[in-house]
């Protein structure tokens, strides 16, 4: 706020000066009138304020753990039927192996298998019955053989992988096809120094920001490195783990003992994976978190308060110098502990 400041006279202006200098105690109010008529003053109203201060940090978003999937038997690859970040629902097909060579196999068992079920029918004797039986699960053993050609999701999950093999390829029982992961097992790392001596901002189980391009979500920290500045935090350790196969098996893992790790409720977790269906693919996101905080103080700008922990009240066209009790200082702002009150206007 700027006010336009009259001139006064200069007698007034030499005995106000002569009685400040002649002050040996500076810590009552001192006036200071304003004199110069071009002079702009730029005040604030004192308010009370929540103030914050975050820290941003790079961080990088995947899947904690992913299974991989490979073939049960040899065979020629038919199809590939997903790609890389598809959802799948348990029992969806992946991939088709030719399993042809066991047709015969199984029309033969078969013929067996109604043969005896015939004899069964017919006598109605003990005997018949068990070879019924006993032929019946061979069918069965080999119609389990051939949907074994067919891999399938083995619950309901995220491709986090695919393999780069071309239809009609001869794979060797154990080649490896994709890899899967459950889609609600989405976490987000950043990488901290364990070696620091200094207060590390995350703590276990706090709240913080993550940004994924462009929106923010709010997560957890599940997962901190056992370290020295940990230890000030009087936090327990935690024993180093290795969540493997982090955004898809062709990616390291993440060793918990080197990164903060965060998590999303299922909700949080839902919105993200709707408003952000690339997040996973980008790889990457911000983590913000929360270094300072205090809520209801009494604040100034910083620029208001002078090395010697002095404001300037602005009164009737006077600048009134009086001492401050100061607190930290929170993003531009200080905390002052005593000396203001609400409404108090301040030159700045």
């Amino acid at each position: 706020m700027k006010k336009s400041i009259k001139a006064i006279s200069a007698a007034f202006i030499a005995l106000t000066l002569t009685a400040c200098s002649a002050a040996d105690d500076v810590s009552g109010e001192i006036q200071i009138p304003i004199y110069n008529a071009e002079e702009k003053v730029e005040t604030y109203q004192v308010t009370r304020q929540d103030l914050s201060e975050s820290q941003s940090m790079a961080a990088s978003i995947g899947y904690a753990m992913s299974d991989a999937l490979s073939t049960a038997y040899d065979g020629n690859l038919v199809s590939m039927d997903v790609r890389q970040y598809q959802y799948l629902n348990e029992g969806d097909v992946i991939a088709v192996i030719d399993s042809s060579a066991l047709d015969y196999t199984y029309l033969e068992q078969e013929i067996i298998m109604e043969g005896a079920y015939a004899d069964y029918q017919q006598s109605g004797s003990q005997a018949d019955r068990i070879r019924y039986e006993y032929e019946k699960a061979r069918l069965d053993a080999i119609q389990y053989e051939i949907d074994s050609y067919t891999i399938k999701a083995p619950y309901d999950c995220i491709v986090s992988h695919v393999a780069a093999l071309e239809i009609g390829a001869e794979l060797p029982q154990g080649t490896y096809v994709c890899s899967v992961a459950k889609a609600d097992e989405i976490y987000v790392y950043t990488a901290v120094d364990s070696s620091s001596d200094t207060v590390s901002p995350f703590q276990l189980g706090s709240k913080v920001n993550v940004t994924l391009t462009g929106n923010s979500y709010e997560g957890t920290v599940v997962s901190i490195p056992s370290s020295r500045s940990y230890q000030k935090q009087e936090q327990v350790d935690i024993q180093p783990l290795v969540w493997g196969g982090f955004g898809g098996n062709n990616l390291p893992s993440v060793d918990s003992s080197k990164n903060a790790i965060i998590g999303f409720e299922p909700d949080v977790l839902a919105a993200m994976l709707e408003e952000t269906s690339n997040a996973v693919i980008a790889g990457w996101a911000t983590v913000s978190v929360v270094t300072s905080q205090m809520n209801n103080v009494i604040c100034v700008p910083s620029s208001a308060v002078s090395n010697r922990n002095y404001v300037y009240l602005y009164e009737d066209d006077h600048k009134v110098r009086i001492p401050v009790e100061t607190g930290p200082t929170i993003n531009g702002y200080t905390v002052i502990l005593s000396g203001l009150k609400e409404g108090d206007l301040i030159v700045i």
